[in-house]
């Protein structure tokens, strides 16, 4: 017996994600922790947000969560992390629980601020009169007290990783990685940290537009930095140093998830290098992240898409023996755990059978799951035919 759409469980299937999953980050935890978005007097989403959001957002029916998520981040982490980097008392008794409280916020909403900049990045959201300042704003503000430096995410997303589809010329690329080895992930971040003389080679004289909002970006965080520390050093550092390294630890653990299982009989093809994670509140509280198979095969599709492009393109993922995972929280982070963990078993529990054929048992999903981990050196240990049919996916850029 194959994979069924009942089987797909409670991601959102065309319709908007609902309201109460703005602030859904909270499901981390519990459901009952999903409390803030009461924050918001039902009289002001219908008089203030809803029509503020016909007239800012491109669809407003899908994407208002978005232009929430915004104000929500405004009215309560930014002025906690202008207040903390700028007034708090660092010598006061207060300051630490603070710091605490302020970090809590922070970590239940980073993997939704950085997810909701994945789908800015690759979909017009904003209508041409609010875009550039609304996208400025969401990088060059809000950006930083989350961990993300201006700019340098979407000059990587999209000006290499969708480019190169995790192939050799991608910086981020896993291929040529032991995807079970917590030390080879270790050199797999510190590359990412030392990114720039590489990102700089990649894009000077090729895409000199990329490379100078890489730098501009890269260059004002940086600045900004230094002076913020010169003046208050220990808030400094808590505030706008410590979201950024631990951001990137994050990432850097997610893209591992989603790019550690690697046919290599077609490493290169959207269906060879990813995976999808069903049936779980990531997909909620991410925008459908977990279909990251599907998202490179449609990159510039709305994410309230993805689950039935997912369902319409089942037998062609079946024919290429997709791996799929389903659990009600698993993020790719949680792959990445159980990959440096070596915890196969629950892999395999979580693997979800999408073919019409025989079943894998357990010990045989095992078998699989360590093949595809395996390390990839050389460009010439599979077939160069495979790597043309990148090529032909459509393009994942939303603005040069």
């Amino acid at each position: 017996m194959g994979f069924e759409k009942k089987d797909i469980g409670g991601d959102p299937l065309q319709d908007p994600l609902e309201a109460k999953h703005s602030y859904g980050m909270w499901e981390k935890y519990e459901p009952f922790l999903d409390v803030l978005p009461t924050v918001l007097p039902r009289a002001f989403e219908d008089r203030v947000l809803h029509p503020a959001a016909r007239y800012m957002l491109v669809d407003p029916e899908r994407d208002t969560i978005c232009l929430r998520h915004i104000l929500v981040w405004t009215c309560v982490n930014l002025p906690m992390a202008c207040y903390i980097l700028w007034y708090a008392d660092v010598e006061s008794w207060i300051f630490w629980p603070l710091v605490a409280c302020y970090y809590f916020l922070w970590f239940t909403a980073m993997d939704t601020y950085v997810l909701q900049l994945h789908i800015m990045s690759h979909r017009k959201v904003f209508t041409p009169a609010f875009a550039p300042v609304m996208w400025h704003y969401y990088v060059s503000i809000l950006g930083p007290i989350f961990g993300e430096t201006p700019e340098t995410y979407y000059v990587h997303h999209i000006g290499m990783h969708h480019k190169y589809n995790n192939y050799f010329d991608d910086l981020s690329c896993t291929l040529t990685y032991q995807r079970d080895s917590f030390v080879h992930w270790l050199t797999y971040f510190y590359k990412f940290l030392t990114i720039y003389p590489d990102l700089f080679r990649v894009f000077y004289g090729e895409n000199n537009k990329l490379l100078a909002r890489f730098l501009a970006g890269e260059g004002l965080w940086f600045g900004f930095l230094v002076y913020a520390a010169s003046q208050r050093f220990v808030p400094a550092m808590l505030v706008l140093l410590m979201p950024v390294l631990v951001m990137r630890g994050g990432m850097m653990a997610g893209n591992w998830g989603q790019h550690a299982f690697i046919n290599p009989d077609e490493p290169t093809t959207n269906f060879g290098h990813s995976v999808n994670i069903i049936n779980s509140s990531y997909n909620r509280r991410c925008f459908n992240d977990g279909y990251h198979i599907t998202h490179h095969m449609h990159p510039s599709a709305h994410y309230a898409e993805l689950p039935a492009l997912f369902l319409k393109e089942l037998p062609t993922l079946a024919e290429h023996d997709v791996i799929v995972f389903s659990h009600p929280h698993w993020d790719f982070a949680a792959i990445w755990f159980h990959l440096m963990t070596k915890n196969y078993d629950e892999l395999a529990r979580r693997f979800v059978h999408i073919g019409s054929g025989p079943k894998r048992t357990h010990e045989e999903i095992k078998v699989l799951l360590k093949a595809r981990t395996r390390p990839i050196y050389r460009r010439d240990q599979f077939s160069t035919e495979t790597h043309a049919l990148q090529k032909q996916a459509p393009s994942a850029t939303k603005q040069d």
